[in-house]
């Protein structure tokens, strides 16, 4: 199953499997972490890792669009991940994407890695801090906020699944009572483990679609 129903805050949202929440009552597509450029940066510091991560994000995310047809798109902090020149590839591949979806608000939720590069010169609209969407606040860092409930990255949640014998860690949405948190979307991105705990809901990203691992 490449998407899922659930409700948060009395408010129904689609997670799918490409590491992205749909909220359709306001047509907004969320997504978090991309760090776009990361296999550049790690190129430059002579870090043999392959090319292709960013149009890869970049043809994902044209994926979500496509079915989901949003007015909004909010990224959750850390839309790149280095410094980078006008002249990298990178840099003028996604000032490309920008322009062919310029129907469509973008807005990045500043995160500790976007200070590393102008994302204004992108296109895209910066909004430091956080940002109130009722009944939500929309943060990079999970923090519960008293205006609302918190969706957030920065962690790049992930969760261990037993297969028989097997042992597999994947990516996950992660729901506690104040804070939910995206999966990472990057192609580059690493995990960090959670625990499953009462009152958390965790859904994990399979190759085959999402897999609820703990719900109340």
């Amino acid at each position: 199953m490449m998407t899922r129903e659930i409700e948060v805050a009395g408010e129904r949202l689609t997670l799918h499997a490409q590491r992205a929440i749909h909220w359709a009552a306001t047509r907004t597509l969320l997504v978090s972490d991309l760090h776009l450029g990361k296999g550049a940066v790690f190129r430059r510091a002579g870090i043999a890792v392959p090319s292709g991560d960013t149009e890869d994000d970049l043809a994902r995310l044209d994926a979500l669009i496509a079915e989901f047809a949003p007015e909004r798109l909010t990224v959750l902090g850390d839309l790149v991940h280095g410094a980078a020149t006008e002249r990298s590839a990178w840099v003028e591949r996604v000032r490309a994407w920008r322009q062919r979806h310029d129907h469509i608000a973008i807005e990045l939720i500043a995160g500790n890695h976007d200070r590393h590069f102008d994302v204004a010169s992108l296109g895209i609209e910066v909004r430091p801090g956080q940002l109130s969407a009722p009944p939500f606040v929309f943060s990079h860092h999970p923090e519960k906020h008293a205006e609302g409930y918190t969706l957030s990255g920065h962690v790049h949640p992930g969760v261990t699944v037993r297969d028989g014998w097997r042992r597999h860690r994947l990516p996950a949405f992660v729901f506690d009572r104040d804070v939910g948190m995206l999966p990472a979307f990057g192609t580059l991105t690493g995990l960090h483990d959670v625990e499953r705990a009462n009152g958390r809901r965790i859904v994990a990203v399979t190759p085959a679609g999402l897999l609820p691992v703990s719900e109340r």
